[in-house]
């Protein structure tokens, strides 16, 4: 027996024993423990340190996150602050006493900033405070480009310390290999989300709505519809009751006045639209000849032909894109103001007529742009960062002559 309970005894204190040496291994593992950063809720293929999720994941300081071909990711910041990832984009997040820093590889982030909030480009780092948002992209080896879409932005050159801020509604080019920075573009819609976003998943059409400019829903258009059926209904009901000829010559006639009316209508409200959809086109490309002939400016400068006839094209086009948006944001104005005068029974056809010729003028005009910017592109392809691509011309509305006459 007192074999027994020495052996007991024994046995007891060397677990202990083991308990009080493991016990300062457990402590060291928790002091170890990573800081928790935020949230990533992803739409598609995303990973999140390599490993792919489904859904949400929790995000750790030094953490990486890439979206694949469509996939879309928003990190909340436990900060306040908020990023999104466009497909095909690769950055990893980490916590400093500055901040939170994102350092970006590839691809688009939209950004809105509640604290410091630092988006590195090397050689460039993006600092977001106050409520400010917008977008960072990087277009290529070379070129990256930057956009202001609420409050400011400063962008630094960590190698060379100089440092820019960009305000509200601007945007700026930065050369990656030598750090040089163009003016300020029209806009950089070729490359570079709007947003926001910023950089979300585009936005779905409200249930109900039309699409193509259409200022009414569908709501709307089945109100009138309906309200044409059921005059139709009380018209042949008058007409049975008094079971007079005349007066069914005189009600038949109106109600094909009615519908000619109407049919003019409807084609005035599609036209509108087609010239809308057209003037959007044009917004598009008028920002990519601009994003495009600024980048190969850039390019033509680091490769020592700033001076060169393509070098002097570029900046040119680029100054002519952005005067012909300015025209056409003027003239869309003028559309969306019709628009809304045929949804309220009003507009006509002339007034139509003189809106498609003032966009048919500057639609050759971006078209001619367009094609000066792909030659430039051809003429300047061997030159390092020079944009591989070409831009499409804009082809005119699809109106109905019958609803817009001479």
């Amino acid at each position: 027996m007192r074999s027994w309970d020495f052996k007991g005894l024994m046995a007891v204190a060397l677990i202990l024993t083991t308990i009080c040496v493991t016990m300062p291994l457990w402590a060291a593992d928790f002091s170890t423990t990573r800081t928790v950063i935020g949230s990533v809720s992803v739409v598609g293929p995303v990973e999140l340190r390599g490993v792919g999720i489904s859904q949400e994941g929790t995000l750790f300081s030094g953490d990486s996150i890439r979206s694949r071909e469509k996939g879309y990711a928003k990190v909340l910041i436990g900060t306040g602050s908020k990023i999104e990832l466009n497909e095909k984009t690769n950055v990893s997040v980490n916590r400093d006493n500055r901040g939170v820093q994102i350092a970006m590889n590839s691809g688009t982030v939209g950004f809105t900033a509640h604290t410091p909030l630092r988006i590195d480009v090397a050689p460039f780092e993006v600092t977001a405070t106050d409520d400010s948002s917008g977008n960072v992209s990087i277009m290529s080896s070379t070129t990256a480009g930057v956009r202001a879409i609420n409050g400011k932005v400063t962008v630094r050159n960590l190698k060379t310390s100089e440092s820019f801020v960009i305000m509200n509604g601007q945007e700026r080019l930065l050369g990656l290999r030598d750090g040089v920075n163009a003016p300020s573009l029209g806009e950089v819609a070729a490359n570079v989300p709007a947003p926001v976003p910023a950089p979300k998943p585009a936005p779905q059409t409200p249930a109900g709505k039309t699409t193509g400019g259409l200022a009414m829903d569908t709501g709307a258009w089945l109100a009138v519809i309906g309200g044409a059926a059921i005059g139709v209904v009380a018209i042949w009901g008058l007409v049975e009751a008094k079971n007079n000829h005349d007066d069914i010559k005189d009600l038949t006639n109106q109600l094909k006045t009615n519908q000619s009316a109407t049919a003019v209508a409807l084609k005035n409200v599609s036209n509108a639209a087609a010239i809308a959809n057209t003037a959007a086109q044009q917004q598009a490309a008028l920002a990519s000849v601009s994003a495009l002939a600024g980048q190969t400016q850039l390019a033509l400068n680091a490769a020592g032909q700033g001076s060169s006839a393509n070098a002097q094209t570029a900046a040119s086009l680029n100054a002519q894109a952005n005067a012909n948006a300015a025209s056409l944001a003027s003239l869309q104005a003028q559309i969306q103001a019709q628009q809304a005068q045929l949804a309220a029974g009003g507009g006509s056809a002339a007034q139509l007529a003189t809106l498609l010729s003032q966009e048919e003028t500057l639609r050759n005009a971006t078209n001619s742009l367009i094609t000066q910017l792909n030659a430039l592109l051809a003429a300047a392809r061997t030159v390092p960062g020079v944009p591989q691509t070409t831009v499409g011309t804009i082809q005119p509305p699809a109106t109905s002559s019958a609803s817009v006459p001479a």
